[in-house]
């Protein structure tokens, strides 16, 4: 697995880091790796000033406010 770091701003990684706006992918050029080898949706979440997480599955999992709100609250109660 090759690592990736964008700069801040750049690439959707970058994007959800400088705008705090999470991201709901379900394909994606970027991605197209994880997307070949079975993911099928990918979220990525801010974590306010502790970054960010970046979750997969390999099923399909529509954008939930409920999934996106315990995802948040669970990661930053042990950041």
């Amino acid at each position: 697995m090759t690592l990736q770091a964008p700069f801040l701003g750049q690439g959707i990684v970058g994007e959800v880091a400088s705008t705090g706006n999470h991201q709901w992918l379900f394909s994606d050029t970027l991605f197209q790796n994880q997307f070949l080898s079975g993911f099928k949706t990918i979220a990525i979440i801010p974590l306010g000033s502790s970054g960010l997480v970046q979750l997969g599955s390999t099923q399909k999992i529509l954008e939930s406010t409920e999934i996106l709100e315990q995802t948040t609250r669970a990661l930053q109660e042990t950041c």
